[in-house]
């Protein structure tokens, strides 16, 4: 790889759809013969990490801001060896072997945009939002099935910590974003036109 990949990042409040939004934008770019990275800032919570008085785990400072800065660098300049994973569950963090460039990095989650706009260079930054209904389903579904929660777990955090933490950390993202996603298939083609415009003036070549 010639020139660092372009820095694309994906933001919004919980469930709103980033992880979705971001896997369809890897395969529409490939198509595209754009090849792109989807690295979650999920996987950078600080293992074992006390959740904060106020805002639990809805909160920047729950991400390891150094362990996330020092990854996406590596992988936008093509030299990233080990990629970090979080277990929900167990709060472990573990590494796994990674090997290939890419033209597109894509980072995706609600809270790790933040602590890379005064750091690196963001190429774009895309916000997607949906209802809070919306999210509420979604995010119980995912909650209680997934990670084994009980609803009433899930709502006592949704209102004590994760609305206050989304209108302190996430909310103020949309006013700086390039793109705001409430359709999925209208912001997917939005986003790869952006996305190919980018890479025409950066002079980086698609395989």
């Amino acid at each position: 790889m010639d020139k660092p990949a372009l820095l694309i990042c994906i933001a919004g409040p919980s469930a709103a759809g980033k992880t979705y939004f971001s896997e369809e934008l890897k395969t529409l770019l490939a198509q595209a013969k754009i090849s792109a990275v989807v690295i979650a800032s999920d996987d950078y919570y600080r293992e074992h990490w006390r959740p904060d008085s106020i805002y639990g785990f809805d909160t920047v400072d729950a991400i390891d801001r150094d362990a996330l800065i020092e990854d996406v660098q590596a992988l936008l300049e093509g030299r990233l060896q080990l990629r970090r994973r979080y277990d929900m569950g167990t709060r472990d963090v573990s590494w796994e072997s990674f090997n290939g460039t890419c033209d597109v990095v894509l980072l995706e989650g609600a809270f790790g945009p933040q602590l890379l706009m005064n750091h690196l260079r963001l190429d774009l930054l895309i916000y997607v939002s949906a209802s809070l209904p919306i999210r509420m389903i979604r995010r119980l579904r995912r909650d209680v099935h997934e990670r084994q929660r009980t609803i009433l777990s899930v709502l006592r955090q949704t209102v004590m910590q994760m609305l206050p933490g989304e209108r302190r950390f996430i909310h103020p993202l949309r006013h700086s974003a390039d793109l705001v996603i409430r359709e999925v298939p209208k912001g997917l083609g939005l986003a790869v036109k952006a996305i190919d415009e980018l890479i025409k003036t950066s002079g980086a070549q698609a395989p």
